[in-house]
């Protein structure tokens, strides 16, 4: 009996352990997933305190460049780029550093030149190089270099001539070119070059800014106030009323040295008026000279005048076996002296009145002269081959309205 008891209990042990060790790792695969669901909303929690609190962030570190770079974003705002001239010297710059920079790094430099090409626009080469050379701060022989063609760009005008430089000079230029057509047309009537009567414009418009830029901005951008009368004369040449009366009186005198043909006389209407400009009490601004002179608008009477005036020494010299077609110069200094200091010879000598331009001394014959070849207002009054077309040559091509039946005669100088 005791043997069959043992026989049955055996059984019973062998057939509760693999059922034992099944729920063993249910029960552990079941913590575990649930440790590891445990684990994942915890770690959503911490990632959502973290975002919350910002603990996360990094702190970063400032560029060692950053100025260098503020510096360079502000420097090429709207007001870089201001016109032709300007382009043209940041062009210039613009090439030398690249040459600089292709003496180390060629392939960087064909880089430049090539985005520079493909858009036509300076600043981005002009960016690209601002990039290169904050790669190259720590190459000195390089830096020495880029010192040098900088000090160059800044000391370095946009013409040779200082008074072509200010900025008030282009809208001294702007509002002449609004008068072109009245250059054009008193140049046409009276055969006298239009860049000789610019010339006398700006030499006597440079003049009265008396030394001062502050005066030059004043006067030069709002046009129109330069034909106030002053005590250097009236209208935007400056001609004085005795010199006006004498113009006058040399195209009808044929004893004067100054008589320039039977021509010029239908050149001047002398009974035109402008009454309504007389707002004040002086007498001579009564006469008829003077209210031409005063004419505003397209001011062509003081181009008609200055035409005269220079017309009048050519005939004078010419007489005497010399020429000023040449000669800006020295036109351009008996304009500014005067008929009384005409006197034709061989070496006259070149001067008037003294001014200065920035730091820069002037005589107004000097700066006639300068202007006249420096190519300034070209486009407009150009150099020609023929200064003063003859006389026989206007009267065989100009053609002027039948006269009145009264006949012409010369003005009267009171």
């Amino acid at each position: 009996m005791e043997q069959q008891a043992t026989q049955v209990q055996a059984p019973t042990e062998t057939t509760k352990q693999p059922r034992s060790t099944f729920k063993k790792w249910l029960r552990r695969g079941y913590f575990g997933v649930i440790h590891l669901l445990a684990l994942f909303a915890m770690a959503l929690i911490g990632v959502a305190l973290a975002a919350k609190f910002k603990w996360t962030n990094d702190s970063g570190n400032v560029d060692l460049n950053s100025r260098y770079f503020s510096e360079m974003a502000g420097k090429y705002n709207q007001g870089f780029q201001t016109d032709s001239l300007t382009f043209a010297k940041q062009e210039r710059q613009m090439y030398q550093n690249v040459g600089l920079l292709a003496k180390y790094y060629p392939q960087n430099a064909k880089l430049i030149l090539d985005a520079f090409h493909r858009s036509g626009d300076v600043t981005i080469a002009l960016r690209m190089l601002d990039a290169a050379n904050l790669r190259m701060q720590k190459h000195k022989g390089y830096q020495r270099e880029l010192q040098r063609i900088e000090a160059e760009a800044s000391e370095a005008s946009l013409s040779i001539y200082p008074w072509a430089n200010y900025r008030e000079w282009k809208e001294f230029c702007r509002v002449v070119r609004a008068d072109s057509a009245a250059i054009d047309s008193v140049s046409r009537i009276t055969g006298v070059e239009s860049r000789l009567i610019v010339m006398c414009l700006v030499g006597e418009q440079i003049r009265m800014f008396n030394s001062s830029r502050e005066q030059f901005k004043k006067y030069v951008v709002p046009y129109n106030r330069l034909i106030l009368t002053t005590n250097r004369g009236y209208g935007v040449t400056g001609i004085l009323q005795n010199t006006a009366l004498k113009i006058e009186k040399n195209l009808f005198d044929k004893s004067s040295a100054f008589y320039p043909g039977a021509y010029y006389q239908n050149c001047l209407n002398v009974k035109d008026s402008f009454p309504e400009l007389v707002n004040d009490t002086i007498e001579a601004h009564k006469h008829l000279t003077i209210q031409r002179l005063m004419k505003g608008g397209d001011h062509f009477y003081s181009y008609l005048y200055t035409a005269f005036f220079l017309r009048q020494f050519q005939s004078h010299w010419e007489k005497e076996g010399f020429t000023l077609a040449y000669r800006p110069e020295i036109l351009g200094t008996l304009y500014n002296l005067g008929f009384q200091k005409s006197k034709p010879k061989k070496n006259p000598a070149v001067g008037g009145s003294t001014f200065n331009v920035g730091d820069k001394e002037y005589t107004f014959g000097g700066l006639c002269y300068e202007f006249y070849y420096s190519g300034e207002l070209m486009d407009l009054f150009p150099l020609t081959s023929q200064p003063f077309i003859p006389t026989k040559v206007l009267e065989k091509t100009i053609v002027f309205p039948e006269p009145e039946e009264e006949e012409v005669v010369a003005p009267t100088e009171g």
